[in-house]
């Protein structure tokens, strides 16, 4: 009985509709990335503070939440050379490829505009900020110890 009374409770809200949580409680605040980042980077909302390193592909793929399921397009509005975008906009995603040639911070600004079949289309602007940082040095197979090469 207890356990069907705490599945209840956990299940109901998504039972009988209500609002999803809200996004933007999960944003990050560019004093919380772990690297110092200048907040005049950002333009919109700061979406994600990650890291790279040199050489790696960077891929980092987001998604949004639109109860209509209205059509959206997804515009790169600024970007470092090389980085690309994949519009996924039929599944509410996108994904940012990039493999960064030096070493540096980098904003990605990403524009997604709903548009209702009826209304004024609506758009989100957001920064996802990027430290590319050295390579982390890895030991031959011979591993520490092992014969110089």
């Amino acid at each position: 009985m207890a356990r069907w009374l705490a599945g209840m409770i956990i299940l109901l809200p998504l039972l009988i509709g209500g609002n999803p949580p809200s996004p933007e409680a999960n944003l990050p605040n560019v004093r919380d990335c772990p690297f110092e980042a200048d907040p005049n980077l950002v333009v919109g909302k700061l979406l994600a503070c990650l890291q790279v390193e040199l050489g790696e592909q960077f891929v980092h793929t987001r998604t949004w939440y639109d109860p209509d399921g209205d059509p959206a397009e997804v515009k790169l509005l600024s970007a470092p050379n090389g980085v690309q975008l994949i519009d996924r906009s039929k599944v509410a995603s996108y994904t940012i490829l990039w493999t960064p040639p030096q070493l540096m911070t980098a904003a990605i600004v990403v524009q997604v505009t709903d548009k209702p079949r009826s209304g004024v289309p609506k758009s989100d602007t957001g920064t996802v900020l990027v430290q590319v940082v050295p390579r982390k040095r890895s030991f031959a197979s011979g591993g520490c110890g092992g014969p110089s090469r």
